[in-house]
């Protein structure tokens, strides 16, 4: 493995049957991530890679217990995105104000407040807290900042902020006696 940066990495492998299993995975859970599979193009331009996938943790508001089963957890936060892990003390069952879930997430697809749940003859909805959320900008679909402050929608208040930033030396008159 090569590191490229930008949480890029090149895989070269020995034995082809290596290459096969980690293909036919598409996405590897590496707890607490997820790692995600595909081919190298020809002119990969590091730079020029949309990254819209965040992994961030989720809580479940005042969830039933009946509903804290691993599995029932899962199949609720997929509909924010996909479950990676769950916390421990969700996991041992310490029963509290919400199941905390951790889910890889599009920020490309619209974030939900709350999630539909439904059984036989039976539907609540669950409130859905984000623990963080990053800044992401819908117009160069990166991470780190929103549409309001994006260099390439407005390079020259860009520009001013880095001119703020860049504060001239301060200078000293002496007049010596």
């Amino acid at each position: 493995m090569v590191p490229l940066g930008k949480g890029y990495c090149d895989f070269h492998f020995d034995a082809v049957e290596d290459y096969k299993k980690l293909w036919t995975a598409g996405t590897v859970n590496l707890k607490p991530g997820l790692l995600r599979i595909s081919q190298w193009t020809k002119d990969f331009k590091l730079l020029a890679q949309e990254q819209t996938h965040v992994s961030l943790w989720i809580r479940l508001m005042e969830l039933p217990q009946e509903y804290w089963r691993e599995r029932t957890l899962k199949e609720i936060a997929s509909a924010i995105g996909t479950p990676i892990d769950i916390d421990g003390p969700t996991r041992n069952h310490f029963f509290g104000h919400y199941a905390r879930i951790l889910v890889d997430i599009d920020l490309l697809k619209k974030a939900y407040d709350e999630v539909l749940v439904e059984r036989d003859g039976f539907a609540f909805m669950v409130e859905i807290e984000y623990e963080w959320r990053p800044l992401f900008c819908h117009h160069c679909y990166s991470i780190g900042h929103n549409i309001t402050t994006c260099r390439w929608l407005q390079p020259q208040a860009a520009k001013e902020k880095m001119d703020r930033g860049k504060q001239p030396a301060k200078q000293f008159w002496f007049l010596y006696l």
